[in-house]
């Protein structure tokens, strides 16, 4: 519950992180159409896209990697701004900066562990599905058992690196052994954790989505939100409505996320150091 107790203790913080996340968003945005060229552009102005436009993206980003990796990298940096706003409000809530947020060390050594997850997230996901595809010769039933293995060992090996954040924030040292030993005999709490974390920003995104759906058909559909010609004030408003609960909806996300690691690295690890200390 740490996302909404965070969004209700200081809604002025995420107002505010929703602005730096919308003009950090509007940053890559210009990066991705100045380097991937005029195409890319009169993709993405023509709005919905269909699978061969895709296999279009699919080939500009392959052809321009270094792009791809310039936003990649930015993406990062940015999560990782949000996510240190996060954990510096949970740990250290009299840092300030500007709505708890800072541009320094901590956050490029946050980006470089978040980069690390991709990187073992995407070989994980190599090794599934090469492990799939051999043990599928052996029929569906070994298929299925080979499914189940990959993400029971994929969530085990998830929940014992989800610390790796705050520890990196705390300490300043990108270390996944550090990160391993922190979650050492705290498995299951840490599992429940994220799965109450997920059902619960499940629930958030429904209802946001109800809400903005609501918003459109009042203001006239989808229709006229896509065709300037019949744009209307209430229409405006309703866009200008619907982009706000967007906006609010993936910092929202981003709190959820990282905030219950924030606090279970608070518990867990500084709490039991203090109180081992004060023992003593």
């Amino acid at each position: 519950m740490e996302g909404f107790r965070l969004t209700k203790e200081h809604p002025g913080v995420m107002l505010a992180w929703s602005a730096v996340y919308f003009g950090g968003i509007l940053l890559i945005a210009m990066v991705m159409m100045a380097t991937l060229g005029p195409q890319f552009i009169a993709l993405a102005r023509k709005g919905q896209l269909n699978a061969s436009d895709l296999d279009t993206v699919s080939d500009l980003l392959a052809a321009s990697w270094p792009a791809f990796i310039l936003v990649l990298m930015m993406t990062a940096l940015l999560m990782s701004i949000i996510a240190g706003g996060v954990m510096r409000l949970v740990l250290r809530p009299e840092e300030h900066g500007f709505a708890h947020l800072k541009i320094g060390r901590t956050e490029l050594k946050l980006t470089a562990a978040n980069l690390v997850c991709i990187g073992l997230y995407a070989v994980s996901v190599i090794v599934g599905v090469i492990f799939t595809a051999g043990a599928a010769q052996a029929g569906s039933v070994g298929a299925a058992l080979a499914i189940i293995l990959v993400v029971a060992f994929g969530c085990w090996i998830g929940v014992r690196l989800s610390l790796l954040l705050p520890t990196v924030f705390e300490t300043g040292q990108v270390s996944l052994r550090l990160a391993w030993e922190r979650t050492k005999g705290h498995f299951w709490q840490l599992f429940g954790m994220i799965v109450l974390s997920v059902i619960f920003y499940v629930i958030v995104w429904i209802l946001f989505s109800i809400i903005s759906f609501a918003i459109v058909e009042i203001s006239g559909g989808e229709a006229a939100m896509q065709d300037i010609g019949r744009l209307t004030p209430l229409t405006a408003i309703a866009a200008m409505i619907t982009l706000v609960m967007q906006l609010l909806l993936q910092v929202l996300q981003i709190v959820m996320i990282y905030g219950p690691f924030a606090v279970a690295y608070r518990d867990l690890v500084l709490e039991d150091a203090e109180r081992a200390e004060d023992f003593a």
